[in-house]
């Protein structure tokens, strides 16, 4: 119930990062099972994922459709989404919230916000950091084309053990069609 009406909240001021959050929350479900989650893991993934960027409709829209490359100060101000959503959710739900503070945090602990590394990373966290990165590297953004699958997936897996949890980026690999499918779908 909260997840749909924050997720319409988030459609009504933002339709490309609604959009976002579907194609995550769809990519995460295929390597959550690939991963072999419980269903209750599931479902706590496919909730996390789409409220992974509730934080967003704090920052300003401005910033969001910049279709240049951003100060050092407007990078700043998009890396509080995270906190913002922690914020925005924690009162209704902490582990949903400590999902959504994490999932750009990186595997060799040059993630933000709080330089997380490795295991100490919640691990629904590292599902959507890779699912997020998928979405993100298909998508056209405003300031550069979508990259290819392949492309896509070279990047997977230069960034294995520095941006992603290895075990996720594997089962990516070994999922890449349903993922693709899933996306071409959309």
């Amino acid at each position: 119930m909260m997840n749909e009406y924050i997720s319409e909240m988030v459609a009504q001021e933002d339709k490309s990062t609604a959009e976002h959050s579907g194609r995550v929350a769809k990519i995460a479900d295929i390597l959550g099972r690939a991963l072999r989650l419980s269903e209750s893991e599931l479902l706590t993934l496919d909730e996390a994922a789409k409220l992974h960027d509730i934080g967003k409709i704090k920052v300003d829209v401005k910033i969001l459709q910049k279709p240049a490359r951003l100060t050092d100060e407007e990078f700043a101000e998009i890396k509080k989404h995270t906190v913002y959503g922690f914020t925005m959710i924690s009162p209704k739900d902490d582990m949903i919230a400590s999902l959504i503070l994490s999932h750009h945090e990186r595997w060799d602990g040059s993630g933000y916000p709080n330089g997380l590394s490795g295991c100490n990373i919640p691990y629904l966290s590292r599902v959507i950091a890779v699912a997020d990165s998928i979405d993100a590297m298909m998508s056209d953004r405003c300031y550069r084309k979508a990259l290819s699958w392949s492309q896509c997936l070279d990047e997977l897996d230069k960034n294995r053990n520095k941006m992603y949890d290895p075990k996720v980026v594997d089962a990516a690999f070994v999922c890449q069609a349903m993922i693709f499918n899933a996306l071409c779908a959309d």
